[in-house]
C-alpha cells in the first residue's frame, strides 16, 4: 500500500490497514495450540505503554520497531527526528520538521489511545499532512 492509496481510504479504513500490518504472520498461528484461531486473527503488536523496562533500552526497542513498520511508507521523510516517548501510560510524541525550526510535541494522555490511533496521529503529521520532504 502506498500513500496515495491510504489518502484515499477513510480513517476506519487506514486504521483497519495499520492493524493487519502489525498482525502476527500465520506461521506463528499455526505453532499455537488450545487458542481460537478466529480471534487470533484478530490480535496484533502492540505499543508497551508502561515506559517501564526490565532490561535497559527494552521498551524503546519494542516500541520503536513497531512505528518503524511504516518507514516505508515514508514517515521520516517529513522529519528531522521523530521519537515515541512512554511513561506510565501517558505517550508524547516528539518530532521537529525537517523545513522547520520548531520542535513538535504531541501528547496521549492515559491507556486511551490506542496502538493502531497513534499510528494514525504519526500518519497525519507525516504522509497526511502538506508538509515538504525531503530528498531521498
Amino acid at each position: 500500500m502506498t500513500k496515495e492509496i491510504l489518502l484515499s481510504k477513510t480513517k476506519n479504513e487506514v486504521l483497519e490497514f495499520i492493524r493487519t500490518r502489525l498482525s502476527f504472520n500465520d506461521d506463528l498461528g499455526s505453532q499455537l495450540r488450545h487458542i481460537d484461531k478466529e480471534v487470533f486473527k484478530k490480535e496484533h503488536r502492540r505499543f508497551d505503554m508502561s515506559g517501564y523496562d526490565s532490561k535497559t533500552g527494552q521498551c524503546t526497542k519494542h516500541n520503536l520497531a513497531i512505528v518503524n513498520e511504516f518507514a516505508d511508507l515514508g514517515i521520516y521523510d517529513y522529519t528531522s527526528y521523530l521519537f515515541l516517548d512512554f511513561y506510565k501510560g501517558e505517550g508524547t510524541l516528539y518530532f521537529k520538521y525537517f523545513t522547520e525550526d520548531e520542535n513538535q510535541k504531541v501528547e496521549f494522555g492515559g491507556y486511551s489511545f490506542t496502538t493502531a490511533e497513534i499510528i494514525y496521529e504519526i500518519f497525519t503529521k507525516t504522509i497526511f499532512s502538506n508538509k515538504r520532504t525531503r530528498r531521498r
